[in-house]
């Protein structure tokens, strides 16, 4: 189960990097645009850090902690169902 939590943090890693790049070559004045919405759902952590500026190492270390949160708490969900803890019982 920790190997599949590095590899949601790794995936994390990779969103915020692909969005870094991204942003990165285009032009000044010019952001994602319509896309907007679709880098707020995929980096979680701009909804709180909306106001504080960050440097973009900070936000790739975020973006991967975020999502090892999000991972652990998949994995544990996922483990309570296969195991049968989650059965209903009458």
């Amino acid at each position: 189960m920790l190997r599949r939590i590095g590899w949601w943090a790794l995936g994390g890693l990779a969103v915020a990097f692909f969005w870094f790049v991204l942003i990165s070559i285009m032009p000044r004045g010019q952001g994602p645009g319509a896309g907007w919405l679709v880098v707020q759902i995929s980096v979680p952590f701009l909804l709180f850090t909306r106001h504080i500026p960050i440097t973009w190492y900070e936000s790739l270390v975020l973006n991967a902690a975020s999502y090892a949160c999000l991972g652990l708490l998949f994995e544990t969900i996922q483990l309570t169902v296969r195991s049968g803890f989650a059965r209903l019982r009458h």
